[in-house]
């Protein structure tokens, strides 16, 4: 059984299913129409990536963040925004990053927009895979750093 992007409806590519080795292994399904992600602790396969969902997973249990008008592709519940700030390795902290999580299931949907201001610019124009693939790898990247959800 396939699922549904919250945002445009399209069919989102399993993480089996992709030909990226990062949305693999962190257990992204992905909308190849607006480059958004879904990411579930139940679906990463690594160890760290399942461990930093539940964390920020915690944050929206029990009424936390408030609720927004996109469903979990996952269970239907209603999804829940708050934001995350990522703490780089100088000790500085990036713009926050809205957050959009499910308080039933530990998944959590990233639009695209909100990753492209910590992903590394891309030279010219980009497209909707090769902004996901380095959407993807930014994502990786913020999962080894600290974090505080607000």
């Amino acid at each position: 059984m396939g699922y549904a992007c919250p945002r445009d409806g399209s069919a989102l590519v399993s993480p089996e299913d992709s030909d990226r080795s990062t949305f693999s292994r962190l257990g992204v399904h992905h909308c190849d129409a607006c480059s958004g992600m879904l990411l579930s602790a139940d679906a990463a396969l690594s160890t760290i990536s399942q461990d930093r969902l539940h964390q920020m997973h915690e944050s929206f249990e029990q009424d936390g963040g408030a609720e927004v008008d996109i469903d979990c592709p996952l269970c239907d519940s209603h999804m829940r925004v708050r934001k995350i700030v990522f703490t780089r390795l100088d000790g500085t902290e990036m713009d926050p990053i809205e957050l959009d999580g499910c308080p039933t299931c530990a998944s959590f949907w990233f639009d695209v927009g909100e990753l492209q201001r910590v992903s590394p610019p891309e030279n010219g124009g980009s497209n909707g895979g090769t902004e996901a693939k380095t959407l993807a790898i930014a994502l990786e990247f913020l999962f080894h750093l600290p974090f505080a959800i607000l």
